[in-house]
């Protein structure tokens, strides 16, 4: 969503490939709409992107569709977050701003910030909760600190909780 780099959305589909073994396909742009924008905050209401890719996914799919839009996020009652996933659903949505920022923000600490980002939400998507265990990735990510602590995996107990739709478990 919005001018994400090709070459980042292809990376991140081949460390979801390599770390979990799932089929993934670089979709289509989708613009970054107006009225997603919070006045206040500038920041784009995740909510409204969700309602967005579920309408735009289709009834009956059997895939997941995760959004990487080249923006900050907020969630309603929340405030800023990283990303956003229907539990059980089918539709996740990460914002690449806020993964921008900290110290070392350079291409490789923002492609793991990414891949941990992306396998963190699409858990949800599986049906994971947040984890209290500050090295899984299930831990919930308040500051970017957060996210840089975490593994691009998944602690003992979220790797045996986790269904994955017959995928493997990283």
């Amino acid at each position: 969503m919005g001018e994400v780099s090709l070459g980042l959305l292809r990376m991140l589909a081949d460390d979801l490939r390599a770390r979990a073994g799932m089929q993934c396909r670089v979709g289509g742009s989708m613009p970054l709409a107006g009225e997603w924008r919070d006045a206040e905050s500038h920041l784009y209401r995740s909510g409204g992107i969700m309602q967005a890719l579920i309408a735009s996914h289709g009834a009956g799919a059997r895939s997941w569709k995760l959004a990487i839009a080249d923006a900050g996020l907020c969630a309603e009652d929340v405030g800023p977050v990283f990303g956003e996933a229907a539990m059980d659903g089918c539709c996740a949505v990460i914002g690449l701003l806020p993964l921008r920022h900290g110290s070392g923000a350079d291409a490789d600490v923002l492609r793991g910030r990414l891949l941990t980002e992306a396998l963190h939400e699409l858990a949800h998507l599986d049906g994971a909760d947040h984890c209290g265990r500050e090295s899984c990735v299930m831990y919930p990510s308040r500051h970017i600190a957060d996210t840089d602590r975490k593994a691009a995996g998944f602690c003992d107990d979220c790797r045996r909780a986790l269904k994955w739709r017959g995928l493997r478990k990283p």
